[in-house]
């Protein structure tokens, strides 16, 4: 992540700030708009879409984007920048976190995860990126500790500079969109 201050100057500045690979600048007004707004399911793609397969979760969000999900699922394009999340939280009911997440298995096996699997299988399960899964629901934990959290992790093929999935896991992004879409049938909104 970089800020920028002006057009031609990369000094940073608490104004603006570049955060992933889709040009998208975010403002502090911005982030903390419409939280009265906020729909009860949420689902953050994390990964380096420079990466290949890292960038997975980014790849989901993106093909999410393209259906008519329920009213109350917000999807979100997280990246890389994670610490960001906090600002996203507030008001969910659950939250989604769809990411590469190397688990042993065959590129393009889909592992559904709950904060307790992540801590259990710590040396196993772990993201690819600068802030891990551990470190995502510790944030949640500390910002809203009764969210319901699921981790969707896909297991990487090729963890290369391109942003193309590999061959594996392009096969597999309808399976885990299904697996996402009955995810959000499952939950029972509150009367």
């Amino acid at each position: 992540m970089f800020c920028l201050q002006g057009a031609s100057n990369l000094t940073p500045s608490p104004g603006i700030c570049y955060i992933n690979q889709r040009d998208f600048f975010l403002t502090k007004s911005f982030l903390m708009e419409n939280k009265t707004q906020r729909k009860d399911i949420l689902i953050i793609g994390i990964g380096n879409i420079l990466l290949g397969d890292e960038g997975v979760g980014v790849h989901v969000i993106r093909e999410l984007e393209k259906i008519r999900l329920p009213k109350n699922v917000e999807v979100i394009d997280m990246g890389v920048a994670t610490f960001y999340l906090p600002s996203y939280i507030a008001e969910r009911k659950k939250i989604i976190l769809v990411d590469a997440v190397e688990g042993g298995g065959k590129a393009g096996d889909i592992y559904r995860l709950l904060p307790e699997d992540i801590e259990r299988k710590e040396r196993i399960i772990f993201s690819l990126h600068e802030i891990n899964i551990s470190n995502i629901i510790d944030i949640l934990r500390l910002e809203k500790p009764t969210v319901d959290v699921v981790i969707v992790g896909v297991e990487p093929g090729e963890i290369k500079w391109g942003v193309e999935l590999s061959p594996p896991l392009k096969e597999k992004l309808p399976a885990v969109i299904n697996f996402i879409l009955q995810e959000i049938s499952s939950f029972k909104k509150e009367p």
